[in-house]
């Protein structure tokens, strides 16, 4: 999570344990949430803090990414 505190309202890869990958916009984090905004389909989404895999930031990968 820290990653995408430090994103900086860049543009993300997000990754979730059940497959899926967007690229991301961190919006807003809570204890156990965090909301995105999704670039591909141009919707707001909110994710399990668990649910999130990996993140790719700047050729950089944190966590598992496929």
């Amino acid at each position: 999570m820290r990653a995408i505190r430090n994103s900086k309202g860049r543009f993300f890869g997000l990754y979730t344990s059940q497959g899926e990958s967007l690229n991301a916009q961190l919006m807003k984090e809570t204890d156990s949430y965090v909301q995105v905004y999704d670039r591909n389909s141009k919707k707001s989404r909110t994710f399990a803090k668990t649910s999130v895999c990996g993140v790719r930031i700047a050729e950089k990968n944190f966590g598992k990414v496929f």
